[in-house]
């Protein structure tokens, strides 16, 4: 099974969970959380706005974030116009809403998971003689990766994975004297690289999108943040999100890393794992040779391979 094969089922089953029914990360294991880490929570741009305007302590009107969250992204613009104007913060319209004679043909865009789900069966198949693909060679999967039903014969444990002798350990949350020195620093960027490929080109597309979401995920265990990931169909939706609004996604997360840095420096965050952790083989893809990935709906879960 290719990697993206692995991504696709993600895809399916994480749409059960989509904002209608409001289950994405309900579940953080993180301390107190009363709007701080709130970007971990967020389900689209306007949301990210909304964290980060009340990181910057501003925004004291509006509703409660799960309040903000149950208006549509009209609503949600309106409300942020004021304060995001205060910090100099220009808010994106929403795309038009589309005349009646549009709205037919478009009804079937109208919710996330079918947006997801269309958009991923196109990249199934990985041609390597796209000029756009070339240039994204390093992301190519290996042919470990490339193997049909690459975890069919792993044992799937309370905590851990193991496949072939080798071990992949459940990741939770660090505290900060547990990482490396200076990781929470400003200097430390999320560098998610910038797509170069056309926009159309879905086997480019998908490569990049698996690239990111790999440096993504580096990133949140370097900050201790692991036990608090992003899906990858809920990675790729806030891809799908502000590119529509011609907004810069690699500079979208570059932002949240900086606000989830100080979120982590200045609160607690609690390391314990869950005693049993319930995914299928299914919706599990190994995510480069050291990490596997499992949406598990409400959460997701990252194991990684034991040294």
């Amino acid at each position: 099974m290719r990697l993206h094969g692995f991504f696709k089922s993600l895809f399916c089953f994480n749409a059960l969970c989509s904002k209608g029914l409001a289950c994405l990360f309900l579940l953080l294991p993180i301390s107190g959380y009363s709007g701080e880490f709130c970007l971990l929570m967020v389900e689209n741009y306007y949301e990210q706005l909304y964290c980060e305007i009340k990181a910057q302590g501003k925004g004291k009107r509006l509703p409660s974030f799960y309040d903000f969250q149950k208006n549509n992204e009209v609503t949600q613009a309106f409300l942020l116009k004021r304060p995001a104007a205060k910090l100099g913060i220009d808010v994106v319209s929403p795309r038009r809403v589309p005349a009646k004679s549009e709205q037919l043909n478009q009804s079937v865009q109208a919710t996330k998971p079918v947006q997801l789900k269309r958009s991923h069966s196109q990249v199934k198949e990985l041609p390597s003689t796209s000029v756009a693909t070339n240039k994204l060679q390093k992301v190519e999967p290996t042919d470990e990766m490339s193997r049909d039903n690459i975890l069919g014969q792993c044992v799937f444990q309370a905590r851990e994975i193991l496949c072939d002798g080798v071990e992949y350990q459940l990741m939770g949350n660090l505290a900060n004297k547990k990482l490396e020195q200076g990781v929470l620093e400003r200097s430390n960027r999320m560098n998610i690289p910038v797509y170069g490929g056309e926009p159309n080109n879905q086997a480019a597309l998908g490569y990049y999108l698996t690239h990111a979401y790999g440096q993504y995920i580096e990133k949140m265990l370097e900050i201790g943040l692991g036990g608090s990931t992003f899906s990858y169909a809920k990675f790729v939706y806030l891809y799908q999100d502000v590119t529509t609004k011609n907004i810069d996604f690699s500079g979208r997360f570059e932002t949240m890393f900086g606000y989830l840095k100080q979120d982590k420096q200045q609160l607690a965050v609690s390391e314990k794992l869950p005693k049993n952790v319930h995914v299928t083989k299914e919706h599990c893809g190994r995510l480069a040779e050291k990490t596997v990935v499992c949406d598990g709906g409400q959460k997701n879960y990252l194991f990684r391979r034991k040294r």
